[in-house]
């Protein structure tokens, strides 16, 4: 389910729309069945998600779109196939899915996956969804916003993950964790950069808005270059997949999307001796990207009136051959790393 940045509106939960009053609640996890892939996935109806099949699903039960909270539905089969075949999804993996929608794409990652944990806000599209994912033992599905806040997921969607890595260990298998999704415009930035934080993914595809997908994988010195970035490229290498138009969805956004896929780099996280810090030190740079980065570290270090401070920035400059006009855009994440490791260090 694909859709543009709606305004926020104090109150209103954030991630998968929502214009229904049924409160939304953790849907009980169903007991482990064997699960048999179909001959032919067209005979499963949700990936029959076609423009004219939602239409006549939502007539049936009266389901209307909220344009302003920008509900799509990806229609576009061959970009679902390749939404799934880029997440490279085996066997004993994990997946989070963000945005059931009619569960078009849970029912393909149910068939590949070990277990799968979907999250969908709209307590309506959670009831269609868990009605096609009835057969679909290894899947749970939170009925309820993917976020507790701004900077934490939601507790019963950590339960859930808790509780399929429990099941896995159980059965004697292990695998990894992926994230796949079609993730809303307005929960992706937190969605990611929290996973990062706390559960951190072996990879992600996900749909998202093409300028965010660009500005995941920017380099320094371009326009996309920012914050996130910095923290997503400190600890991932990445690609965008493919360019989705907005012929692709229904109804159709005014703005394209991206399929982006994220391969986290274990060895890189491990570099960054305190994730809640260098976050923190990327968002306050950041936070005046235009400046040069010797007044920003100064303000950090303590201010231009304390001459320690000064000098403290200074070594830095001399030791990672900084020029003084340089600005934080220009600087690449690995080297983003090391600065505030040293920063942090102190003299």
């Amino acid at each position: 389910m694909k859709r543009p940045t709606p305004k926020r509106t104090p109150g209103r939960n954030r991630s998968r729309s929502s214009a229904a009053v049924a409160q939304p609640g953790r849907q009980p996890a169903r007991p482990d069945r064997p699960r048999t892939p179909p001959a032919d996935p067209a005979t499963v109806r949700a990936t029959r998600q076609t423009t004219a099949y939602l239409k006549k699903l939502f007539g049936e039960v009266g389901f209307l779109i909220d344009a302003r909270r920008g509900q799509n539905f990806l229609v576009d089969l061959n970009l679902l196939d390749l939404l799934e075949r880029s997440a490279a999804i085996e066997p004993d993996d994990i997946v989070l899915e963000v945005g059931s929608g009619t569960a078009a794409l849970t029912e393909r990652l149910s068939r590949a996956a070990f277990r799968v944990v979907t999250v969908e806000i709209d307590p309506r599209l959670a009831t269609l969804a868990n009605d096609r994912l009835i057969d679909c033992g290894n899947v749970e599905l939170v009925a309820e916003d993917v976020l507790a806040g701004k900077h934490q997921l939601a507790p019963a969607v950590l339960t859930a993950l808790d509780a399929a890595e429990a099941a896995r260990q159980t059965a004697g298998r292990s695998g990894r964790f992926l994230l796949v999704a079609n993730l809303p415009y307005c929960v992706a930035t937190p969605v990611i950069s929290n996973l990062l934080m706390v559960r951190p993914f072996a990879a992600a595809t996900v749909t998202v808005q093409r300028e965010m997908a660009e500005r995941m994988i920017a380099p320094p010195s371009t326009r996309a270059y920012n914050a996130l970035s910095v923290w997503v490229g400190a600890q991932c290498r990445g690609e965008i997949v493919r360019v989705l138009p907005p012929t692709a969805f229904w109804p159709r956004p005014k703005i394209d999307s991206a399929i982006v896929r994220l391969d986290l780099e274990p060895e890189r996280r491990e570099a960054i001796p305190d994730l809640t810090q260098f976050h923190e030190f990327v968002r306050d740079i950041f936070c005046h990207r235009r400046k040069l980065l010797r007044g920003l570290l100064i303000r950090l270090a303590g201010g231009k009136q304390k001459p320690e401070a000064i000098t403290r920035v200074d070594k830095l400059y001399q030791r990672f051959g900084f020029d003084r006009s340089i600005r934080a855009e220009e600087i690449a994440p690995d080297t983003f790393v090391a600065l505030q490791r040293e920063f942090a260090g102190g003299e």
